[in-house]
């Protein structure tokens, strides 16, 4: 049984607003008009169990969602358990490596901030190239675009 509920018209972003990538991920998002529910987790904290659910659907162990960088070198994690990796998590947030987006099914880690347009059903690919002295194209050309 899933603990996040999901819905294939939201999106939830779960993020940390101490990271660089974190905050520019949400700048992407912030003019949309679309379902959007933002989780920063220097606010507000995950749950261990929401933690595994999150690895596991990206077929990682929660250990893969740190950046094992930005922690104390001198702290030996040889034997860390998943508890131990959740509470690392749960206390220093600037530790997850990326942003995580989920719809519905859907869920993937954002490496750079323009990815998370992937969730927005946005395709250029219909469009047809113009020389530079035509007007371009700017009506939708598939189906399910929402321009405003």
């Amino acid at each position: 049984m899933a603990v996040i509920a999901r819905d294939k018209n939201e999106l939830i972003l779960i993020y940390s607003s101490n990271t660089r990538v974190g905050k520019h991920t949400l700048g992407y998002i912030q003019g949309s008009n679309d379902k959007i529910n933002t989780i920063d987790i220097a606010k507000v904290k995950v749950t261990g169990t929401q933690w595994v659910e999150i690895a596991d659907d990206l077929g990682k162990k929660v250990e893969d969602l740190i950046d094992k960088r930005v922690l104390d070198e001198e702290t030996d994690r040889s034997n860390f358990s998943t508890d131990d990796w959740i509470k690392v998590l749960q206390n220093n947030n600037e530790v997850l490596t990326q942003p995580i987006a989920i719809q519905g099914e859907r869920i993937k880690q954002i490496e750079n901030p323009p990815n998370i347009m992937d969730f927005f059903n946005v395709d250029s690919a219909g469009l047809k190239k113009t020389m530079h002295t035509e007007d371009p194209t700017i009506k939708p050309t598939t189906d399910d675009e929402d321009y405003k």
